[in-house]
């Protein structure tokens, strides 16, 4: 009777904790969505990274804002149907990219070289700039915007992995604080809008 008291008292701590930690990870989700002025989340910042012409690209230089995704070239399904809904975006509203530049960094640096990834933007709106650099500057970039990654390798030789990584849009301001973020799922045309007269 004791072992089954004990089992049932470890069961319900472990529950408890479990509720304790859901409850915490949607109150910290919850602060972040609605803390969306300038600087009221240490995320993003400045970056220099090699765009898919080859040409160092500076972010601090360009004086306007960025809608930024992280992503990689061989995604088989989320990553372009995210990048397809902000090519949409542009698209759809030309002006846009006076105020706004559309930015793809991928988080697979080992296999999207800028060729690769001028190749991959071919289909999508001219206007996005893709971004990659060594291991060491992906991995700085990341760290900037909390943005999990994990290559599902199977050996170092395997070149046919997966990367499981964070789906979020960032907007950061012309000298790269940072704004807000959109998942993914909820990123269309007029909720990036009514969002961002929020913060003009």
């Amino acid at each position: 009777m004791n072992k089954y008291k004990f089992i049932f008292r470890r069961n319900l701590t472990l529950m408890l904790m479990l509720t304790l930690v859901i409850g915490i990870s949607f109150w910290f989700l919850n602060f972040v969505q609605k803390n969306k002025k300038l600087n009221s989340f240490p995320l993003g910042g400045s970056f220099i990274l090699t765009d898919q012409d080859g040409s160092i690209y500076n972010s601090s230089a360009i004086k306007k804002k960025k809608l930024i995704y992280f992503g990689y070239t061989f995604c088989p399904d989320v990553c372009p149907f995210d990048i397809l809904k902000i090519s949409k975006l542009f698209d759809n509203n030309p002006d846009l990219i006076d105020k706004i530049q559309p930015i793809f960094i991928t988080v697979d640096p080992q296999r999207d070289t800028p060729k690769n990834i001028k190749s991959f933007l071919e289909n999508f709106n001219t206007n996005l700039v893709g971004l990659t650099g060594s291991k060491k500057e992906i991995k700085s970039v990341t760290n900037k915007f909390k943005i999990y990654v994990k290559l599902n390798k199977k050996s170092e030789e395997d070149s046919n992995y997966l990367v499981d990584h964070s789906s979020l849009i960032f907007l950061i301001d012309k000298d790269d604080n940072y704004l807000m973020f959109f998942r993914s799922n909820e990123f269309d045309e007029k909720v990036f809008k009514n969002s961002l007269k929020k913060i003009l």
